[in-house]
């Protein structure tokens, strides 16, 4: 019963109340659990309002019902008047200003309650939402299992899960965080309460002792004038006589009741008080009962569409108090029918149960038959689905739940590693184009100074023209002079010496402006051998440049193939995922799943495209690098030919220098000379005629050695230009050669490959020979074993022939018949014509054995030093490319530092930090594996070389080793 029931009439008269009021503000000492708080909190949020009692206190939200109550019956009112009047005894009255301060905080904890409340309600949908989302549709539905499931909108569980779902972590954590979450508000409300309670109880408790004090008063005072006390209303006459009130007539008929009330007491008349508060008593446990009924109906069947509780009306008959009591009963016959409907069920329910199993069974064997046939790698094995038979819906639920968690787990990692390869195929492309850029600038820039070498080689062949030129004039020129001399010498005999005299000063004179036109070409050659100088200086520094570029050419050829296979295995790679995600996803998810994996498909697509086009732009970047070099090579062969003829120049040049001293010499004796002849007059005739001879001398002297240094020079000429000739046929004759050994190191692969199916043919030969010995070898023991049981043993057989002369002499004759018999199969194959041919075949066949045997050791020891070779060069890639990974996770390292300085701020994120962890931890892990899946991988190639050489030795041995021929001793 409430706190606030009808108690008995003594209770009024100082005996102790049912409850303490102290004990019922008391506060406890530590809230209920929180399971206890968050079901109760859950209960009153979403349940509808149902009138409570009629007999609690009054609340803002219930007004006070007086339906059962006869404000006209003056016993009962008097009754409550004097319990509220004792129980009011004892209570604090305050002062107004504390009443207001006391409102306040009523209105301000009020206000806080309510915003506590909302914020649990959504909260606790939350915490369903996610307990909806981690069981994955478990036994119970989704009614029975909270009906607030229905509330949690798809927006909220994104919100829960994120845009790509989640995985059966991330929605524990995200399920223990809201009820973490759920049990702090319900706590924080519950406080609410409390100190919401105790403000409400202690303005009502100043209000009761107001009223009681006030009502005290007014008895005293007002006696005599007092009409509407509860004195006057409890008295059965209204005219205001104040006798005091007797409670033994609680225990009289009513029998004045029809005095007031006229024909109100026909039907209960007979009934006591004690009958009144027993059927009244019966009407609240009906009532009780009802209400349990009614919330176990809703809670088994929310739709099942049951009335509300009955309530008694305004208007009741007091006559007919045991109407609320049938009304109940009728409710309760009802539901208890309504429940056992529900509970047996009908046949189209059972149906649709069978059909959901049925379903559930048909998924999970398309599951599993798709994660087996997926071919999906680092998968855990999923067990076959449940027998149903002997499993519920449950089973299969959790089974359903495990096979999807797998393929989304699967799923994430396929997307993980996409981005992966993503990611770094885009760092492979900006290295590319950088090294491709870098190498561009660097070929423009050797061609821009190989065009100033060109041009620089031309002015120097110019220069050169123009000196031979001037050499051809000097000559030219030269032989004018002796042309003259002739002349002159002709001229001299018929002159006398005045003229003489006059010729040889205009022959001086010529010939000193000749000599310093001579000295004007020796300046200019001069300088064309300091251009010269510089012109080969300038073609040492192209062809160092030129070697240096060809080793870089060779570096970036290196780079570009370890590129090139490092990108098509990640291309075989992706596309391989690529098949398998399409596979898996086209079997278990449905048409939004399959769009999203035709999108990333397209953009595997696109990214394979772009890689194809970075190859092919690979390609004819080293197809250009190539024709590059080979222009190069073209231009520095010329140089080679031009620099050649530039040397052969200068030695002319050189030539021509002694040459022009030489002559320069003689002008000086000519000098000389014309000054002796000029001195000395008379003798100028004869003089001159020696002088003549001695010029003609002179000229022919250098007519004679000028002859076989042109000749020298045409020969050099000639023959330099028969080397280059020769070099190039050598150059040809080299590469014919390489193309011979390239053949024959194909050829001599496949010979090895077909030794070694030989040599594997052979001993799986020798392997069955050796079994048939074994056989034959069992057949003659057992054989032996048969003729020594069937007629003795040897010396058995012995001891029988000698024991016997006449089978002795006769084994004896037989014995010399064979050796006779033998002595003629010698004879006749000693005596046979071809036997000579065939031992020369046989020893030919052995010698070609032998050299074979040797070829193929040769061949043997030529791989093992191609396997060492290819083992150092292995290492080495192997170091460039930890080499390349390390430079690879310093440039993400760096670009993550530059993403995360270039915001605005003096500091990062914590978005920021987390994600450039988790892509250092994603590499790192990332590397790792592929470290030891490419150290494994190594582990295993050189185990199989070492099997396949010991093979090949051992094969090697048995080729050497003479054929098995086993033979059968004679008895």
């Amino acid at each position: 019963m409430s706190t606030f029931d009808i108690q008995s009439p003594r209770s009024s008269y100082g005996e102790p109340t049912q409850y303490d009021t102290a004990s019922y503000y008391a506060e406890p000492s530590q809230p209920p659990p929180t399971n206890v708080l968050m079901n109760g909190y859950r209960n009153a949020l979403n349940s509808q309002p149902v009138e409570n009692s009629p007999y609690n206190h009054p609340k803002p939200t219930n007004p006070q019902s007086s339906t059962l109550r006869n404000a006209h019956d003056p016993v009962a009112m008097y009754l409550l008047t004097e319990t509220a009047m004792t129980d009011s005894t004892h209570y604090e009255i305050l002062s107004l200003e504390e009443v207001e301060g006391l409102k306040k905080e009523h209105k301000f904890l009020s206000s806080r309650l309510n915003a506590a409340k909302g914020n649990l309600a959504l909260e606790m949908k939350l915490r369903d939402a996610a307990m909806s989302l981690s069981r994955l549709y478990t036994t119970k539905s989704p009614r029975a299992s909270g009906e607030y499931d229905l509330d949690s909108s798809p927006d909220s569980r994104r919100s829960l899960l994120g845009p790509n779902g989640s995985t059966p972590d991330k929605t524990e954590e995200e399920l223990a965080q809201s009820t973490r979450k759920c049990e702090e508000l319900a706590k924080e409300v519950w406080n609410l309460e409390q100190r919401v309670q105790q403000v409400n109880n202690r303005l009502l408790e100043h209000t009761a002792g107001i009223l009681q004090m006030t009502h005290k008063g007014l008895k005293k005072n007002l006696q005599g004038n007092m009409a509407d006390t509860p004195e006057t209303l409890a008295s059965p006459n209204t005219h205001g006589s104040m006798h005091d009130f007797d409670e033994r007539s609680l225990y009289k008929p009513i029998e004045y009741m029809d005095e007031a009330h006229g024909s109100e007491g026909r039907n209960g008349r007979g009934l006591g008080s004690a009958g009144l508060e027993a059927i009244q008593d019966t009407e609240r446990r009906l009532e009780y009962l009802s209400g349990r009924l009614r919330n176990m109906i809703l809670q088994s069947n929310p739709d099942s569409g049951l009335a509300p509780i009955p309530q008694p009306s305004q208007g009741q008959d007091p006559d007919y108090p045991t109407a609320a009591c049938e009304a109940h009963l009728a409710y309760i016959e009802e539901g208890l029918d309504m429940l056992g409907s529900s509970a047996s069920g009908g046949p189209s329910q059972t149906r649709g149960v069978d059909y959901d199993h049925e379903q559930l069974e048909e998924i999970n064997a398309r599951l599993y038959s798709v994660v087996q046939q997926s071919g999906i790698p680092h998968t855990q094995t999923l067990p076959p689905p449940p027998d149903s038979s002997q499993s519920d819906a449950a089973e299969h639920l959790a089974y359903l739940s495990a096979g999807i968690s797998g393929l989304e787990g699967r799923i994430d990692k396929l997307l993980e590693q996409k981005s992966i390869l993503t990611t770094q195929i885009q760092q492979q492309r900006e290295l590319n184009s950088k090294s491709d850029a870098e190498r561009d600038a660097h070929i423009a820039e050797l061609a821009e100074q190989l065009t100033h070498v060109r041009k620089d080689l031309e002015l120097s062949e110019s220069e050169g023209q123009r000196s031979r030129e001037e050499l051809d004039q000097a000559l030219e020129q030269l032989k004018i002079m002796q042309q003259e001399l002739e002349n002159r010498k002709e001229e001299h005999k018929m002159e006398d010496v005045s003229g003489a005299m006059a010729s040889e000063k205009e022959a001086r004179a010529h010939a000193e402006a000749e000599v310093e036109r001579l000295q004007s070409i020796i300046q200019d050659l001069e300088r064309e051998k300091e251009s010269h100088a510089e012109a080969h200086d300038a073609r040492a520094r192209a062809e160092n440049e030129l070697s240096r570029l060809e080793a870089h050419v060779e570096e970036l050829r290196s780079q570009h193939s370890t590129h090139t296979e490092e990108l098509t295995a990640a291309h075989s790679q992706a596309q391989a995922e690529i098949t398998r995600l399409q596979s898996v996803l086209d079997q278990t998810q449905g048409e939004t799943d399959a769009k999203i994996a035709a999108a990333e498909a397209a953009r595997l697509e696109h990214l394979r495209s772009q890689a194809d086009t970075h190859a092919e732009e690979l390609a004819s970047a080293r197809a250009q690098a190539d024709s590059e070099i080979a222009e190069l090579k073209e231009t520095i062969s010329q140089l080679q030919s031009e620099v050649t003829l530039k040397a052969e120049a200068s030695e002319a040049h050189e030539r021509t220098t002694q040459q022009i001293l030489q002559l320069e010499e003689t002008m000086q004796l000519m000098r000389n000379e014309s000054d002796a002849q000029i001195k000395e007059a008379t003798e100028a005739r004869t003089q001159a005629e020696t002088e003549v001879a001695r010029l003609e001398a002179v000229l022919g002297q250098l007519r004679a050695e000028m002859e076989p240094q042109l000749k020298e020079a045409v020969e050099a000429r000639v023959q330099a230009e028969g080397e280059v000739s020769r070099l190039e046929t050598l150059l040809h004759q080299l590469r014919a050669d390489v193309e011979v050994l390239e053949s024959q190191f194909k050829q001599t692969t496949e010979a090895r490959t077909r030794a070694e199916e030989n040599a594997t043919r052979l001993q799986a030969e020798l392997t069955e020979m050796e079994g048939e010995v074994v056989r034959t070898q069992t057949e003659l023991t057992m054989a032996k074993a048969e003729l020594d049981g069937a007629y003795g043993s040897r010396a058995q057989r012995a001891a029988d022939i000698t024991a016997n002369p006449a089978i002795q002499r006769e084994f004896d004759a037989l014995n010399t018949r064979n050796l006779e018999l033998a002595e003629e199969l010698a004879a006749l194959k000693a005596g046979k014509p071809g036997s000579s041919d065939l031992q020369n075949r046989v020893e030919a066949l052995q010698k070609e054995l032998r050299e074979t045997v040797d070829d193929y050791e040769a061949m043997t020891k030529a791989s093992i030093e191609f396997e060492k070779e290819r083992e150092r060069f292995e290492s080495v890639i192997d170091a460039l490319r930890d080499r390349c990974e390390q430079l690879e996770t310093q440039l993400n390292e760096e670009r993550i530092s530059w993403m995360g300085s270039g915001r605005d701020g003096h500091y990062e994120s914590t978005s920021t930090m987390v994600l450039k962890n988790e892509f250092k931890k994603m590499m790192r892990d990332t590397r790792i594996e592929n470290m030891k899946i490419l150290k494994s991988e190594q582990e295993e190639r050189r185990r199989l070389e070492t099997m396949i050489r010991n093979l090949k030795k051992e094969q090697a041995i048995m080729n050497g080793k003479p054929g098995i021929s086993p033979s059968i001793p004679t008895q």
